[in-house]
């Protein structure tokens, strides 16, 4: 059964009338009775390795007579860049939280032929990790430590307490159950190092290396192992706002076969893993793939742990390239990445499980509010959701 029923937050919105974007910038809201018209919001969340971004505009910031912007004190607060902001979607009174970040771009907008607005962009904190290059020794053990302990650092720090990270969920890596060195041995034996590259570099590399996924779902930021929830977050059809739609199969760079080979220098030997691909594959495309192979060379891997760990990854990763769906749907908050959904009522091989990998919530001028959803599986007829074995 899904988390979400469509009826029910059909009711809870009340039938979707009255469409409804709450800002709140610098903790102050923006909108209402005194305050600046919002429209065109369009909030793109991802559960991949790039940023979370949103845009929207701001009307009444403009005045006819002197033909000028008027960027009083009270809306310099607002649009300063760097200032937090925080964006709400939904219906009537009923608008859930969706975005977190900072500002990070102001455009003055103004055509003869359209109202003057000024167009506001902000970005997750993977904006304000992608600053810097550094190349330091950490302390930190494992990887997921290490993440945790450049999380940790005072801008971060900051960040958390001010509310532009509302929380930091780490889900430890492989490499956690990793003995500690020898007595008489050094952290430097096993700490990790970072190699002239941004924290943002730094943890998205984490991330690839043990399939994990690295983002921010409403200020939280998750580094977690991929795919981790495998229930189904919405069950959607042409009866439950799905609009448009276009599911597709694609056999194109799928392997039966992944080996990652690496060197063990302290014993001098080549050290290797397999992965095999378990989707749910037709029997044609099966055969079609039958010995074939992709071979990886991973210089970083030392250990016939993390080469394994290395293959599954790596054949996960392929494995979801099989089926993809593109699609719009009734704009509601509850679509997020990093979730299942259920796609029914459509008949075949259309109808599927998918994971939702990119949600861009739009709400635009007229006052529609929808989501376009892109999501992968690695199977067909309910395939994706098993994961791969």
């Amino acid at each position: 059964m899904a988390a979400y029923e469509f009826n029910k937050l059909k009711k809870k919105y009340r039938m979707f009338q009255q469409p409804i974007a709450v800002l709140r910038m610098a903790d102050k809201d923006v909108g209402g009775k005194n305050g600046y018209p919002i429209s065109d919001v369009e909030i793109d969340l991802t559960c991949g390795y790039e940023a979370s971004v949103a845009g929207f505009s701001l009307y009444n910031v403009y005045n006819k007579q002197t033909d000028c912007f008027e960027v009083t004190d009270r809306l310099k607060k607002y649009i300063a860049l760097g200032a937090k902001t925080e964006i709400a979607l939904g219906y009537g009174s009923f608008a859930e939280l969706l975005f977190v970040g900072v500002v990070t771009r102001v455009s003055y907008r103004y055509d003869a032929d359209e109202i003057p607005c000024i167009r506001v962009s902000a970005m997750d904190v993977k904006g304000v990790m992608m600053a810097g290059s550094y190349a330091r020794q950490l302390t930190a053990a494992s990887y997921s430590e290490a993440v945790k302990e450049i999380l940790k650092r005072s801008a971060y720090a900051a960040m958390l307490s001010n509310g532009m990270i509302r929380g930091i969920q780490v889900t430890d890596t492989p490499d956690q159950s990793v003995p500690v060195p020898a007595e008489g041995g050094t952290v430097t034996d096993r700490s990790v190092e970072m190699a002239a590259e941004s924290d943002y570099e730094f943890v998205v590399r984490a991330a690839r290396r043990y399939n994990y996924e690295f983002y921010t779902e409403c200020g939280v930021v998750l580094f977690r192992k991929a795919k981790a929830d495998k229930g189904i977050r919405m069950e959607i059809s042409p009866e439950s706002g799905l609009y448009h739609f276009d599911i597709s199969y694609d056999v194109t760079g799928l392997v039966n076969k992944v080996t990652v080979r690496a060197t063990d220098a302290g014993k001098a030997k080549v050290i290797s893993s397999k992965a095999k691909n378990q989707a749910s594959l037709p029997g044609k495309a099966k055969a079609l793939l039958k010995g074939s192979e992709k071979v990886y060379i991973d210089a970083s891997a030392d250990s016939p742990e993390e080469t394994g760990y290395r293959a599954d990854a790596l054949m996960e990763n392929i494995s979801y390239r099989y089926g993809s769906l593109e699609c719009e749907v009734q704009g509601l908050p509850e679509y997020l990445p990093g979730y299942f959904v259920k796609v029914s009522g459509i008949g075949g091989n259309a109808d599927n499980q998918f994971y939702i990998t990119r949600a861009v919530h739009r709400l635009s001028k007229d006052g529609r509010y929808t989501v376009k959803l892109e999501g992968r599986a690695c199977g067909e007829n309910g395939g994706s959701a098993d994961g791969i074995i």
